[in-house]
């Protein structure tokens, strides 16, 4: 077949600019008759050190144009990316546009609906965002992450028609401290997060008006977002090894290019724990954790921490993310305090769940190789040894270069960001996953677990278990104003307990239907496990009043304290000051302590 011969050549088709070369929002344009000539930054502007490291988009829109006075046709006229990019981290990508005429505004839109909103981010927006305004000020617990530089986030609205809006914005920096505030419980702190933003606000967004503890947001949410393809777009790609006819492969340095920009952050930690995500243990088995019989305006406060998803409340589901649902209605739930939080005058019965704390611990994890072989959505792991905690597993895969996560908040099922269930955790350790894409080849399936085995209960039974209550040695003294200088084999306690029981003094001990000690110079009885209400105590005193004595001390390997008279049994009591002397030399390091009492009934 015969190539179309035409009077048009390849030197008539000319790319042309736009009317306004910037990348101001009404950037773009019609096109005008002046042809791209080939200079250095004819197109673009020069990248700049600040576009280095914080990363930016450039847009610009150009005509391909024959400006003859004829009606012929050019056959076989494309364009194409030609050259890549000198720099590694510059991307150049082509795209067609939408309609004549077209603005940055709206080409950027298409741009940027690579991102779609998924769960919801830890972030809540407080106070007002005024429309024009390039900062965000939010609020979050002092545990959760911090947004970085580059990250993307949505904020959701309700517009005029009460229907679901999303308004998308790319953070350049983060500025954050931690803030006390108060509330009618008392003190309590949050992370206050400074966002700014690549582009200005287009609306007012309303927030909360202060923080709260249970994390309550506001009408406008912030949203975290991920990837979705929303249009094609043309580059570049070197070649890694020669080509040849009858070739069935093309082998390249890379499959993907950059749509966006990303940044380079440099993070420094301190004292932080170097395990992954918090792990929760049960502390009981299931139980009733509020009863309120009646409608509630506000929160309910549970009276201990509980198990994401073990939330039991009537005609309410927990999503184990910290919502409670129940037709088209949400309430929010702090697990680690047990607050639930926007209830709006709705009737409350008994709630149950299973009781549990959080705490951090060291990291297990395994991974399989995907190959040829298993490529697959379905996997199946081998029991986890250790067994794995509750909330502690998490899944990670390789789709199209991007790393996604399932976890386990805690009853038993690997969620993905959006809230779909994605696989199981097996009370034996065994983990199953359905992944919601295709991993990539000769990347890895990991999993990762803290383990439970290292925890127990007090009587040594496993976690969430109930614990039997345990008979404890009841130690107390008698009587509550002492009787000092009881006389020694003359004391006998009284008591009922399954009948008449009796003890008897013995050489300082109780013995009898009760064991225990007597201090007899002070007049004190420590006896054990006498459950009564009332004690008979018979004793005999000394009614001489004791004498006390300071005396001298002889040094030597026995200490020797003399009174000059005898001592009546029982009675003695010695006040000891003590001093200490270094190992090596003679020198006191206290000064010399005075001599001791004697406090004692002496006999003439």
């Amino acid at each position: 077949m015969s190539r179309p011969n035409t009077t048009l050549t390849q030197q008539d088709l000319r790319l042309y600019q736009s009317q306004r070369n910037t990348d101001t929002t009404d950037g773009g344009g019609q096109m005008t008759s002046q042809p791209l000539t080939g200079k250095p930054n004819e197109l673009f502007p020069p990248v700049s050190d600040w576009a280095k490291r914080n990363g930016q988009v450039n847009a610009r829109l150009v005509y391909c144009a024959v400006l003859k006075p004829m009606a012929a046709a050019l056959w076989g006229a494309h364009v194409i990316v030609s050259e890549p990019p000198q720099s590694e981290f510059v991307s150049f990508l082509m795209f067609a546009a939408d309609h004549y005429g077209q603005e940055r505004k709206s080409a950027m839109a298409r741009v940027e609906a690579y991102a779609t909103p998924a769960s919801r981010s830890t972030l809540i927006l407080l106070n007002t965002q005024w429309k024009g305004s390039r900062i965000i000020t939010c609020f979050q617990g002092l545990t959760d992450t911090l947004p970085v530089v580059g990250s993307r986030f949505c904020l959701q609205y309700l517009d005029e028609k009460k229907q679901k809006t999303f308004a998308y914005f790319r953070v350049v920096d983060v500025d954050s401290e931690i803030r006390t505030y108060t509330d009618t419980s008392g003190e309590f702190q949050k992370r206050w997060v400074k966002l700014e933003i690549q582009d200005a606000l287009e609306l007012d967004f309303e927030g909360v008006a202060y923080p709260n503890r249970a994390n309550t947001p506001a009408d406008v949410i912030v949203l975290e977002t991920q990837v979705a393809d929303s249009g094609k777009y043309y580059g570049i790609s070197g070649l890694t090894a020669p080509i040849h006819q009858d070739d069935m492969q093309i082998k390249i340095s890379k499959l993907y290019e950059k749509l966006v920009p990303t940044s380079v952050v440099e993070k420094i930690h301190a004292d932080d724990f170097a395990g992954g995500k918090a792990i929760w243990i049960e502390t009981a088995p299931r139980r009733k954790v509020a009863s309120v019989h009646g409608s509630v305006t506000g929160s309910i406060y549970l009276n201990s921490s509980v198990l994401p998803a073990s939330v039991e409340l009537d005609g309410w589901v927990d999503d184990g993310s910290g919502s409670l649902k129940k037709d088209g209605t949400v309430l929010s739930i702090d697990y680690a305090t047990g607050v639930i939080s926007g209830l709006q005058n709705q009737y409350v019965g008994e709630i149950y769940a299973i009781p549990a704390a959080q705490f951090s611990h060291h990291v297990y994890s395994g991974s399989i190789l995907i190959d040829q072989t298993n490529q697959g959505n379905e996997f199946v792991t081998q029991p986890l040894s250790p067994r794995p905690a509750s909330g502690s597993v998490r899944v990670a895969f390789l789709s199209q270069k991007t790393w996604y996560y399932l976890n386990d908040v805690g009853d038993g099922k690997l969620r993905d960001s959006l809230g779909n269930v994605r696989g199981a955790v097996a009370r034996t350790g065994t983990v199953t996953v359905s992944l919601p894409a295709l991993p990539d080849e000769d990347s890895q399936l990991v999993v990762s677990w803290s383990p439970i085995d290292f925890y127990r209960t007090f009587d040594g039974s496993a976690v969430g278990s109930a614990v039997a209550p345990q008979v404890a040695d009841t130690v107390f003294s008698l009587p509550k104003v002492p009787l000092q200088n009881l006389k020694p084999h003359t004391i006998k306690l009284t008591w009922q307990q399954n009948g008449e029981q009796t003890a008897n003094d013995r050489n300082g001990e109780l013995t009898g239907a009760a064991s225990g000690y007597v201090n007899y110079a002070a007049g004190v009885l420590y006896p054990k496990n006498i459950q009564a209400a009332d004690i008979l105590l018979e004793a005999e005193q000394y009614i001489s009043a004791a004498n006390t004595q300071i005396l001298a001390v002889e040094d030597g390997d026995t200490m020797i304290i003399r009174t000059g008279k005898p001592i009546q049994r029982g009675s003695l009591s010695l006040i000891l000051p003590l001093s200490r002397r270094t190992s090596t030399s003679t020198q006191v390091i206290e000064n010399t302590p005075s001599s001791p009492k004697v406090h004692a009934l002496m006999t003439n």
